[in-house]
């Protein structure tokens, strides 16, 4: 799995489980999501979503270990753009 298709894949993720609002996740929650071979480098990619402003992912609470998405609408706009797959129930 390449970058972009692990971001596509945190997002999608993240959407399917409604992670928005007062829910959120624990960093080593999400990287669980991912295939094994791919958790090291989604960790890394997490960590760049959250600081970067063209992304829905941003940190929650007092520890930086905490994500959720900024809103759902934001989610599927940033799939759409990067050809990801929106989950069925949010076109």
């Amino acid at each position: 799995m390449d970058g972009p298709e692990i971001r596509n894949r945190i997002i999608e993720k993240l959407l399917r489980k409604r992670v928005v609002g007062s829910h959120k996740k624990r960093v080593d929650t999400v990287t669980n999501w991912l295939p094994s071979h791919a958790q090291g480098r989604g960790e890394q990619l997490i960590r760049e979503m959250i600081t970067d402003p063209n992304v829905p992912v941003e940190a929650y609470g007092g520890s930086r270990d905490n994500v959720r998405l900024a809103s759902v609408e934001s989610a599927v706009e940033y799939l759409k753009r990067h050809d990801g797959n929106v989950p069925f129930g949010f076109d």
